[in-house]
């Protein structure tokens, strides 16, 4: 019961900001990806390559974290995560899309890792509680749904002249 109450939590609060940041960005990229591509037809490129970059992801993070464990694996996607929220920023700030569409891969590796809390909880406890502890981590999703498109209205405007660039630099945030 000790692990669960350490480190239960504490994987739930992980899952539900990177939760939050996924529904954040499902909510405003579209919009931004509209306002910075010259082809307005490519504007979802950007979703739809974090996307992919976590289906890419999913499997060699996995093994990756299998031979150097999952604290390290998730310190190592948490550099991903926070560089693609820096360069999706710098892109709102400089109008560059394909910089916008690299901050979203990047931010796609990150879920590709993030999607192993709740197996990390799993393992964290004993028998008997490891469907509590799944529960707990993925209860993370109602978090999202609340926080993510919240935080994106309510930063979306702080940079002047820049729409959304407060919303992506909050995710560096988030992400630390």
């Amino acid at each position: 019961m000790n692990a669960f109450r350490r480190n239960v939590p504490l994987l739930a609060a992980c899952q539900a900001l990177m939760m939050s940041s996924t529904s954040l960005i499902i909510a405003t990229a579209a919009l931004v990806g509209f306002a910075l591509a010259e082809e307005k037809s490519w504007a979802t490129l950007p979703l739809a390559a974090q996307f992919i970059a976590t289906m890419f992801t999913t499997i060699p993070a996995a093994l990756l974290m299998d031979r150097i464990g999952r604290k390290q694996g998730f310190m190592l996607a948490s550099f991903f995560g926070i560089s693609g929220a820096v360069f999706a920023t710098l892109a709102i700030l400089k109008a560059k899309f394909s910089l916008f569409t690299l901050g979203t891969i990047q931010i796609g590796i990150f879920n590709g890792f993030g999607n192993y809390y709740r197996f990390a909880a799993a393992d964290a406890v004993d028998k008997e509680l490891k469907g509590r502890a799944i529960s707990y981590i993925m209860a993370g999703g109602v978090v999202a749904a609340i926080v993510g498109p919240n935080l994106a209205n309510m930063t979306r405007g702080v940079v002047a002249n820049a729409p959304f660039a407060g919303s992506y630099a909050s995710l560096v945030i988030l992400y630390m």
